[in-house]
């Protein structure tokens, strides 16, 4: 009876552990093309409040972005901020102006590939230029 114990108390810590062994779920590896995404561009996006849809266009616009200024747009960017104390109270008032310049009419790409982190739940796109 005490060698069943024994061995009860030996098997059921060995099951328990191997219960709670996860086991990956296909290959999902981190793709090279987001540290070098070669002639293209690699963006990302976290978890986004409006879900997943919100966070793709995120990402493909952050990506568009990118790859817009290495083909000529200029993006200047100016914001003010003042803030006024009286009297113990205070008010901040802000107001900001972007202007962008384009030196090239016709910047076009594709999004070749997209990959999202399950642990950090990041969605990141891979934008290329397109053969148009």
């Amino acid at each position: 009876m005490d060698r069943c114990r024994n061995l009860l108390l030996v098997m059921l810590p060995a099951l328990f552990l191997a219960a709670c062994a996860s086991v990956p779920s296909g290959n999902n590896e981190r793709p090279a093309w987001i540290d070098n995404p070669g002639n293209g561009v690699s963006a990302s996006a976290g978890m986004h409040v409006r879900g997943r849809a919100a966070q793709e266009e995120l990402a493909i616009l952050r990506a568009r972005e990118e790859y817009a200024k290495r083909f000529g747009v200029t993006i200047q960017s100016v914001q003010n901020i003042s803030t006024t104390v009286m009297n113990g109270r205070s008010s901040t008032v802000g107001a900001q102006a972007a202007h962008e310049d384009t030196h090239q009419a016709n910047v076009k790409a594709v999004v070749k590939a997209k990959w999202r982190d399950p642990e950090a739940d990041v969605l990141w796109i891979w934008l290329v230029p397109s053969d148009q």
